[in-house]
């Protein structure tokens, strides 16, 4: 594709991952294409599902549904394609990696490869369980084009219900103080009802917030936001250092650090299903990634000191703690 002086006919790369639920992922791929009229280009990344019926279901589908338009690429053939000084991608490309990467990880592979195509020009991180309500993405990408200070950039994210908006859209980056306040005290808050106030003010917006038209924000949603490809690159992409967790906090002290801002469209809506779930007893698989997730930011972002860092750590293990005797009192219940 020949380069145009005009934006709007620029293509945006849309990276979706997967992981054992290719049914929300067809629902994600099919609400863009019904939505949407800017030139894109969609990268599918199966981060190591371990269910290989679904993963052989959503390889049928790509490779029927989009027949001469496809490109599917595993490990190896991934880290060639890489390598090499150039690529033009298809209309969608479908990577299969052998082991689940988590989130930074996972969306750098697809980041890595389409840095080298260089049809592309915006990047939409988009999880599997947004879906696509409004055409939202000429407006992203008339908005950075026309504001220079501009990293991040999302739609407002909606429940599943379109009542209830996903404050976490919205947030403020976290403190040392609330990571320990929240360890020591989250689940006293929850057996007495009360929400942790700690981490309530994260939040930009809440209840009786006025909706301004656009608003400066921290963190964004990290299931749905654009930004324009160089910029990413020069910001290094995801940090690989985490799993699961902490990716948008590590992406603001970048973004601040070269003196952009990262904001919120309040015009433009997507639907977030996964934000309809929250749970109250998480398992330990998801805090432990969480935590080592919150050590690694507050040692190489934070600039905490050793003190702190190490009473942060002794918050885990009682954090750990709390959780596994709600568990067993709810066992018994």
């Amino acid at each position: 594709m020949a380069e145009n002086s005009d934006f709007t006919l620029k293509v945006t790369a849309l990276i979706i991952l997967n992981y054992n639920n290719y049914k929300d992922t067809l629902n994600c791929i099919r609400s863009v294409e019904h939505y949407n009229t800017a030139p894109v280009k969609l990268v599918v990344v199966d981060n190591g599902s371990t269910h290989r019926d679904e993963v052989m279901n959503l390889k049928q589908y790509v490779e029927r549904r989009y027949a001469g338009r496809n490109l599917r690429l595993n490990d190896e053939e991934l880290s060639v394609k890489v390598s090499s000084s150039s690529v033009t991608l298809p209309y969608i490309t479908f990577i299969e990696s052998s082991s689940n990467d988590g989130y930074a990880r996972g969306n750098n592979k697809a980041l890595h490869l389409l840095e080298k195509d260089a049809d592309v020009q915006y990047v939409m991180i988009l999880n599997n369980d947004v879906l696509f309500i409004q055409d939202i993405i000429p407006a992203l990408v008339a908005f950075v084009e026309n504001h220079e200070d501009a990293a991040l950039v999302s739609p407002l994210l909606y429940k599943k219900d379109m009542e209830e908006i996903d404050v976490n859209c919205a947030r403020f980056d976290t403190s040392y103080k609330a990571e320990l306040v929240e360890n020591f005290f989250h689940y006293c808050y929850k057996a007495i009802g009360t929400d942790n106030p700690f981490v309530e003010k994260r939040y930009i917006i809440k209840k009786g917030t006025l909706l301004t038209k656009v608003i400066p924000i921290e963190l964004p949603s990290g299931s749905c936001m654009f930004i324009r490809k160089q910029l990413f690159a020069d910001l290094r992409f995801f940090d690989p250092y985490t799993f699961l967790y902490f990716e948008e906090n590590i992406l603001w002290q970048k973004v601040k650090s070269i003196g952009k801002r990262n904001y919120l469209l309040t015009d433009l809506k997507c639907i977030h299903l996964g934000a309809s779930t929250t749970s109250f007893s998480p398992s330990l698989f998801i805090l432990d990634h969480n935590y080592r997730s919150a050590r690694y930011y507050m040692k190489n972002y934070m600039g905490v000191s050793k003190p702190a860092y190490w009473l942060y750590c002794f918050s885990v293990v009682v954090s750990k703690f709390l959780l596994r005797l709600q568990k067993a009192i709810m066992h018994k219940k």
